[in-house]
């Protein structure tokens, strides 16, 4: 319940600090005191939360309880006056009346709050003695011999023999000095078995004169793994004299060539605790470390972390049929294809395959009984003999920070073996309420750094990187994280208000309004209507697991925000909670006018997926939790006429994210209201292409990191915030890079269609941070340029050049270059590429690869659109 009650409150922060936000500037009637107690008592909460999470006691779990349900409590009363006042307001009635109730109900929750802070002080003290996790012990093997290791499948080592290769060469490397070598993968990948290898290997048991094997876990003690070292070694006899048990180690290991495995590290401290133990005896000792964590792997300094992977489809296949029938392959014919299924579904993982091949090899042979087991791997994989899986896997989750909990509990929400969009991700879990508030770094930033966190643990992995900026563009969790993920939501309770809604044509067919699968069930979901009856025939239907998923919410209030030619469909209602609303849409959605779209008060995203053109309300400058806007193409108005004391009302200060803003004009009062964007992509059709659309205002936008322009002929101003520039078809003389070149914080750029000319020569002391240069048609044909123009270049990106002559000799001596790809240049271009691989191999640079094709399947973007689109 820790977890549910912290991702509550964490989730009520936002609403408080949007409803303090809205009063200060007196848009909503309510005591601002009142609300400052009470995010003082949330806090409060959330603090105490952060330390004493781990408590296991009965009585805290109730107050864990407690907590949960008065934060949904909170946040109802929330909507429900919030709601209720801009409705009000929206009708020119006076919602003054309004505020009596609003600050009584206030001050109901306000002691509800503080009863639970008196509660926990009652209890404070037994939390802090409540031990956070068991006591790690040191196994050590007597004789040498390793019995601390997995006990999943005593054959479980196919497809481990290229990496004991690997290993067994470091081990054997001319190298004196002490190494150490992390192997470092998500649990159950094989790492503790590739090292009980390498450990038990003919060659390591003949070259050490010690081998160790220590087994650490989350909370452990010195002095006890020290102790189990040095008893299980037979050294007893210097245990009395004076010196302490680190110094009986180390005199042991002096002068002597050893091995030493240090098993599940789970912080550098653990290392530090006991490094000063293990003598640096200039006789190629060796340490090797399995870690769970990336971060881990990369603080112990002196080797490269050596990463463990999934097993492709065919070693899987061999590890299951040596784990069930101890053979290369399957002797019953029969079995073969539900055999081969389960393999699949395993998805690579070592532990799963061994996991499942223990249970079918204590089973009975028989195909109906494989044939279950493939429908449900996870099912079977998680009972019995599987549970030890699970376990495992649990000790990666017991060991998040809390604050990362909610966002890795989220991912149950993913079908098996999706393709998750990482923007997706950050953007849905800053919607979720998820991401703590913090004054140096903003919601998108700190969701970033979850998502590399949980990549770090490998909670999570890559599954692509943008081959330009090498920049993580998806990542996936494996089924037995995901089954994790489903279990431990089950025991907390993690439950989450519908926040999200993708809204569809309306058809025949009768959708979930939340998550938009079919029903065929029309029970109305819930009473509360902010829409008169009148206006729709009945409440939108719900399916039945959205029924049962959020059966805890007592009460939601819809709204007609999109209406098309005036008629009212189910698939146009939103609900006011709602953070992240997804339209898919061909026909552009009309919005009714006025528009009812700021009863959406704790809208964050709006996304347009399909609409070629979309033309907001005014209204949508009354959203200021608004983060992002969508669409392949959309108007956005001017803020509303508003009095000088009131010029703070129509301010977007969450706005990060733009796109593409149709002939936005960027005047002073809609710069100022959008202070904080980051991220800003505009176009301008044929009537605006020519006129004074002030492109040169652009420059007041200081915190823009990310701009992409397309069809102007204007000079554009440049924020010196930018990081990434993409002009589009923008007709900018190569002379005139240089104001891009001066930019100080430029690392991508991307020029498309936009530079003309045919000679094009940078000077010095310009693009001083670029690492990627994209430049895609243009009529360049001499280029004048070497390593002192582009310092820090990394990707070299030239497609449909057919006039470049060739590729100044000087790019290659670039020392951070590792790749250039050329698409559609000349033959020249491409000869001078490859001569420019030739000279940088005889010099010994390995680094450095050209990629070259005719065609023009590469994946860049189709701007070359029609000019005359209006």
């Amino acid at each position: 319940m820790a977890v549910a009650a912290y991702a509550l409150l964490v989730s009520l922060t936002h609403v408080l600090d949007d409803v303090h936000y809205r009063a200060q500037l007196r848009r909503l009637h309510v005591d601002i005191k009142r609300i400052e107690s009470l995010q003082e008592g949330v806090n409060f909460l959330l603090e105490f939360l952060e330390v004493n999470h781990r408590s296991k006691s009965k009585k805290v779990g109730n107050l864990w309880r407690q907590i949960s349900e008065v934060s949904l409590e909170v946040e109802e009363i929330f909507d429900f006056h919030v709601v209720s006042q801009l409705q009000k307001d929206s009708q020119e009635e006076s919602s003054d009346m309004g505020a009596g109730s609003f600050n009584e109900d206030l001050d109901t929750m306000i002691q509800k709050i503080n009863n639970i802070k008196s509660e926990l002080s009652t209890v404070e003290e037994v939390v802090e003695d409540i031990p956070v996790g068991k006591q790690t012990r040191a196994s050590v093997p007597a004789g040498g011999t390793s019995t601390a290791v997995s006990s999943v499948g005593k054959n479980a080592i196919v497809g481990l023999e290229e990496h004991v290769i690997k290993i067994k060469g470091e081990l054997a490397r001319y190298d004196g000095n002490l190494q150490i070598i992390p192997i470092v993968g998500m649990g159950g990948i094989g790492k503790t078995t590739l090292a009980k290898k390498v450990y038990e290997d003919k060659y390591a048991v003949d070259r050490f004169d010690v081998r160790i094997w220590i087994t650490i876990s989350q909370e452990y003690s010195v002095n006890e793994i020290l102790q189990g070292l040095i008893n299980d070694g037979k050294v007893e006899r210097h245990c009395g004299n004076s010196d302490g048990p680190g110094e009986v180690l180390r005199k042991k290991l002096y002068g002597r060539r050893y091995l030493i495995v240090m098993d599940d590290i789970w912080t550098v401290q653990a290392w530090d605790d006991l490094r000063r133990f293990f003598p640096d005896n200039g006789n190629g000792s060796r340490i090797i470390v399995t870690t769970r964590l990336s971060q881990v792997a990369d603080s112990l300094g002196s080797h490269d972390p050596y990463p463990m992977i999934f097993l492709d489809p065919n070693t899987s296949w061999s590890l299951f049929c040596q784990t069930v029938f101890a053979e290369e392959d399957c002797p019953h014919q029969e079995l073969e294809q539900s055999g081969r299924k389960i393999v699949k579904n395993c998805r690579g993982l070592p532990l799963q395959i061994a996991v499942i091949g223990g249970l079918l090899a204590k089973s009975g042979m028989t195909t109906e009984y494989w044939e279950s087991v493939a429908e449900n791997v996870s099912a079977f994989g998680n009972a019995s003999d599987g549970e030890h899986c699970l376990n495992i896997l649990l000790l990666s989750y017991n060991n998040l920070p809390i604050y990362l909990k909610p966002c890795f509990l989220y991912m149950r929400s993913f079908r098996e073996d999706a393709k998750i969009d990482v923007s997706y991700l950050i953007r849905v879990w800053v919607d979720q309420g998820f991401i703590t508030i913090k004054e140096d770094k903003s919601l998108e930033e700190l969701a970033k750094e979850y998502v590399n966190d949980l990549l770090d643990r490998n909670l999570l992995f890559v599954r692509d990187r943008d081959l330009g900026t090498e920049e993580i563009l998806s990542c996936g969790i494996h089924d037995l994280l995901r089954d994790l993920c489903i279990s431990e939501s089950k025991k907390e309770n993690f439950l989450c208000t519908p926040r999200e809604q993708e809204i569809r044509p309306q058809s025949e067919e009768r959708v979930c309004f939340l998550c938009s699968v079919s029903v065929t069930e029309t029970r109305n979901f819930l009473a509360l209507d902010v829409i008169p009856p009148s206006a729709w025939h009945c409440n939108p239907p719900v399916c039945g697991h959205c029924k049962v998923t959020y059966s805890h919410i007592k009460g939601l209030r819809f709204v007609k925000v999109m209406d098309k030619d005036g008629v009212a469909h189910d698939s146009l209602v939103q609900h006011t909670k709602l953070c992240y609303v997804s339209v898919s849409m061909h026909n552009p959605p009309k919005f009714i006018s006025p528009s009812t779209l700021h009863l959406l008060w704790n809208l964050q995203s709006l996304i347009f997926k399909e609409s070629e053109m979309v033309v907001l309300p005014s209204e949508i400058w009354e959203l200021p939790q608004l983060r992002v806007i969508e669409c392949k193409c959309v108007v956005f108005p001017k803020p509303p006429h508003a009095h000088v004391k009131e010029k703070d009302c129509f301010v977007l200060r969450n706005l990060q994210h733009l796109t593409w803003a149709r002939n936005f004009e960027l005047t002073g009062e809609i710069l100022n209201g959008v202070p904080n964007l980051k991220e800003l992509q505009i176009k301008y059709d044929k009537r605006m292409r020519e006129s004074d659309t002030c492109l040169c205002n652009l420059a007041r936008l200081q915190k823009l990191e990310t701009l992409s322009v397309k069809n102007t002929l204007q000079n554009i101003g440049f924020p010196n915030s930018l990081k990434l520039l993409a002009l589009m078809r923008c007709r900018i003389p190569w002379s005139g890079m240089s104001m891009v070149g001066s930019l100080p914080n430029l690392e991508f750029l991307g020029l498309f269609n936009t530079a003309e000319g045919s000679e094009w020569n940078p000077a010095e002391g310009e693009f001083l941070r670029l690492r990627l240069l994209a430049i895609v048609g243009s009529d360049l044909v001499h280029w004048g340029a070497d390593q002192d123009h582009y310092p820090v270049l990394e990707n070299l990106l030239l497609l449909n050049l057919p006039s470049l002559e060739e590729i100044p000799s000087g790019v290659g001596d670039i020392a951070t270059l590792h790749k250039i790809v050329l698409r559609n240049c000349s033959k020249s271009a491409v000869d001078s590429a490859c001569l420019i691989l030739e000279e940088q191999r005889s010099v010994g640079n390995d680094i450095l690869e050209i990629d070259v094709s005719d065609n023009s399947d590469y994946e860049v973007e189709d701007f070359d659109e029609d000019e005359d689109e209006d």
